[in-house]
């Protein structure tokens, strides 16, 4: 269990508190390469929506809550899948009925937050940033929608690329961790800023 929490971190093996600084670099540094450029993608599909923040710049404050819960669930599902997989036994069916369970357990959640961040975010943006109440309601409709989608998104994310990789014979534990973090980055930006721009700029005309 160790050595699996270990490679969740995108390690290849539990370090030692005599490991030497040279060998828990050649550890890290591998993924944290990988990661580098996938972020730099992850910043070039912001940098698409650069509009969209420049015409409704209040959608900007957001953007970290919905990717942190968008990974917070990744992780999640993730572990739940992790400790599945051990069991070798596991067939197609019991496998597409975790996906399905852990998407419903996203939606289930991401709908419940997602209430909740259409009450406070409305109330933050209309006493806080002045909005009008019918104005700041409609973006945290928006904001509350998008974690939602991106919730039930990120699950079903969390618990196929590890079934990816453990089908073509590699340790989901080594590979899935920190690469779901950034594929639910990508996610949760495309989500959110795509509603943003459906929604709030193109249907309602709020810019």
């Amino acid at each position: 269990m160790g050595e699996d929490y270990a490679k969740l971190a995108g390690l290849t093996a539990e370090e030692d508190l005599n490991e030497t600084t040279k060998e828990s670099i050649k550890k890290r540094l591998p993924w944290l390469l990988i990661l580098l450029f996938m972020g730099m993608g992850v910043s070039s599909v912001v940098g698409i929506f650069e509009t969209v923040v420049a015409v409704l710049p209040i959608v900007m404050c957001f953007q970290s809550l919905i990717l942190d819960m968008a990974g917070n669930v990744g992780t999640q599902s993730l572990a739940v899948t992790i400790r599945v997989l051990m069991d070798e036994n596991l067939t197609g069916k019991e496998k597409l009925h975790l996906v399905f369970k852990e998407m419903k357990v996203g939606f289930l959640n991401g709908m419940i937050l997602g209430v909740m961040a259409f009450v406070f975010i409305g109330i933050y943006a209309c006493t806080l940033k002045g909005n009008p109440t019918a104005h700041a309601f409609l973006i945290s409709g928006c904001v509350g929608f998008a974690l939602m989608l991106s919730m039930v998104i990120s699950s079903m994310v969390g618990t196929m690329v590890p079934m990816f990789f453990h089908k073509i014979k590699v340790d989901p534990a080594v590979a899935s961790g920190p690469l779901i973090t950034t594929v639910n980055d990508l996610v949760a930006v495309v989500t959110y800023y795509g509603l943003v721009w459906l929604l709030l700029i193109e249907m309602l005309h709020l810019a």
